[in-house]
C-alpha cells in the first residue's frame, strides 16, 4: 500500500515494496509535491529491485533522513548529532557510494591530527555506520564500509574511574559556595546523574521509606535510590529553608524555577580545594568507590546506579581488597597446619622431616 499523510502541517509518504516498510518526510505542507515524491521513490525502489543502477546519494542527505526516522533516547541525538557535525564537516560533499575503507582510513587521519582521542573517533564511526546500516534498508547502499575491521586499529578508552577520597571531598565541600554545597553531598550520598540531580522533583522525594524514584533516566527505565542519614539530613535542611520558595523542585532558584548547571561553580570549588583532573561525573565515581570500599556488593550497586549490565559496576570491583585479604590469610593459615602435619607424619621410609622449601 502506498499513501502520502500529513503529520501536523507536514506531507510524509509511505509505502511497502520487496518487504521492506517505507516511511519518510516528504518536508512539504503542498499534498502534490508529497505525491511526486512517493512516485520518484517508488521508481528508485523498483530500478534497485530489478537490479538497475542505483540513484546515488549524498551523506549529508542519508544523515538528515537518518534523524528524522530513527527513535532514540534524547542522550543518543544529542551524542550523534555532535558526531554528524563533524562527518559533515568532513565527509559531506561526498556521495554515499563515494565512501569506502580509503575515505574512512583518511577520516581518522585528519581527525587524529587534531589530538582527538581514538575513543571519540570510535564514536564517529560507529554513528556512520548506523546512518549506513539505514541506507541499506532504504535501498541507498548494497554494503556499509565501517567494518569491526575499520575501528580495530582505534584504542578503546579506559573506563574512568576518578574518585574522591573521604579527605579530598571534605576539602571541596569547605571551597564550595552555600549554594553547592549541599548538592555536592547529594550527588556523592545518592550516585545519581547530573541531570538527574538537578531535576529531581518534591514527588520524587520519599522520606518517610526514604527513597527517591526517579522516572526519567538515561536507560529509561525508573528506578529507586536508597537515601543515606546525610542524604536525608541534607534534604531536609534544604526543605525547613524559612526563604525557600514554592517550587516543584528539590534544587529551586528564589523565584523557584530549577536551578541551572553549576560547572562554574564546582568547577571554582575544584580549583580552591586544589583537586586536579575532577569532573562532575566523577562525583558519581565517588558514590560508587567509596560504596565498594565500605563492603558494599556490586549487585546493589548496579542497581542503585541504573547501569544496564553488571559489567558496567564490574569497574569498581578493584576496589574491595577485604575479601582478599581475608582469602589469603586463610590460604596461609592453611598452608601453615597443612606443614606443621606433615612434620609429624613419616613420609615413606625416611625418618627426616618434611620441610619447606
Amino acid at each position: 500500500m502506498a499513501t502520502v499523510y500529513r503529520r501536523g502541517d507536514v506531507w510524509w509518504v509511505r509505502f511497502r515494496m520487496g518487504g521492506a516498510h517505507i516511511r519518510r518526510s516528504a518536508k512539504t505542507s503542498k499534498k502534490s509535491e508529497a505525491q511526486a515524491l512517493l512516485a520518484k521513490l517508488m521508481e528508485e525502489h523498483a530500478q534497485a529491485a530489478r537490479g538497475e543502477v542505483l540513484p546515488r546519494h549524498l551523506l549529508t542527505e542519508a544523515i538528515e533522513r537518518f534523524f528524522e526516522e530513527v527513535r532514540l533516547k534524547t542522550g543518543t541525538i544529542e551524542t550523534y548529532r555532535y558526531n554528524a557535525r563533524t562527518l559533515t564537516r568532513i565527509l559531506g560533499p561526498l556521495h554515499l557510494d563515494e565512501i569506502d575503507r580509503r575515505v574512512i582510513a583518511e577520516f581518522v587521519t585528519i581527525r587524529k591530527r587534531t589530538e582527538v582521542a581514538d575513543a571519540t573517533i570510535r564514536r564517529d564511526l560507529a554513528f556512520l555506520g548506523s546512518v549506513f546500516t539505514m541506507a541499506e534498508r532504504w535501498g541507498w547502499v548494497v554494503t556499509s564500509p565501517v567494518t569491526k575491521a575499520v575501528k580495530k586499529a582505534l584504542k578503546e578508552s579506559r573506563p574512568r574511574t576518578r574518585y574522591l577520597t573521604r579527605d579530598e571531598f571534605v576539602r571541596l565541600h569547605d571551597a564550595a559556595s552555600a549554594s553547592l554545597k549541599p548538592i555536592l553531598v547529594l550527588a556523592v550520598e545518592t550516585g545519581l546523574r547530573k541531570e538527574e540531580l538537578l531535576s529531581l522533583t518534591m514527588t520524587s522525594i520519599d522520606l518517610r521509606r526514604r527513597e527517591l524514584h526517579l522516572e526519567v533516566t538515561k536507560s529509561g527505565r525508573p528506578r529507586l535510590v536508597p537515601l543515606s542519614r546525610a542524604a536525608l539530613v541534607v534534604i531536609r535542611e534544604m526543605l525547613e529553608q524559612r526563604s525557600r520558595p514554592r517550587s516543584p523542585y528539590l534544587l529551586c532558584r528564589s523565584d523557584g524555577r530549577r536551578v541551572g548547571d553549576p560547572r562554574k561553580a564546582f568547577e571554582g570549588a575544584c580549583e580552591r580545594a586544589k583537586i586536579k583532573d575532577f569532573r562532575w561525573h566523577d562525583l558519581r565515581h565517588t558514590f560508587a568507590s567509596w560504596w565498594v570500599q565500605d563492603g558494599g556488593d556490586l549487585y546493589r550497586l548496579s542497581r542503585i546506579l541504573g547501569h544496564a549490565t553488571l559489567q558496567m559496576t564490574a569497574r569498581y570491583g578493584h576496589l574491595r581488597t577485604d575479601d582478599l585479604h581475608e582469602e589469603i590469610e586463610r590460604v596461609a593459615q592453611k598452608r601453615t597446619r597443612d606443614r606443621q602435619t606433615a612434620a609429624t607424619e613419616p613420609v615413606g621410609d625416611s625418618d627426616e622431616p618434611y620441610r619447606y622449601g
